[in-house]
């Protein structure tokens, strides 16, 4: 035994590789369900502004319209289809990436306020705490 060894060790625990898994469904939350949610919620606003005339910028409705040469390409002509049928896309889509970013600050703000109050504390155990020190105030 050596000179500055203890004989009572405390045993270390490894700490875990992987993120709690409830980590991992707000991680999904954020990424799969809300742009589900937000294109949602952006179908509805549009048609509730269609039906009370809300004032609309005129270059977000109508049907999108692509490019002549890419439909020479075989593989996207159906997609370019599905695409030039839907009607106000453009407004569909930045509704949808205003609710994205909304609905994205509110999960964020949970999800610290949760990490807040059951998080590890703020000082570790080899820690100090702040010191105190009063300043006078400067006086020329």
């Amino acid at each position: 035994m050596t000179k500055y060894s203890s004989f009572n060790r405390q045993r270390v625990e490894p700490k875990p590789e992987h993120p709690h898994p409830v980590w991992r469904g707000i991680g999904c939350l954020m990424i799969i369900v809300v742009p589900i949610i937000s294109y949602g919620l952006a179908a509805l606003t549009a048609s509730i502004a269609f039906a009370q005339n809300w004032p609309l910028p005129h270059e977000l409705l109508g049907r999108p319209v692509t490019p002549s040469f890419l439909w020479s390409l075989p593989g996207l002509v159906p997609i370019l289809a599905a695409i030039e049928s839907m009607d106000n896309l453009y407004l569909l889509l930045v509704l949808t990436l205003i609710y994205i970013v909304v609905l994205g600050a509110i999960i964020s703000f949970g999800y610290a306020l949760v990490y807040q109050i059951t998080g590890p504390p703020r000082l570790g155990p080899l820690d100090a705490e702040r010191p105190n020190i009063k300043v006078k105030r400067y006086k020329r």
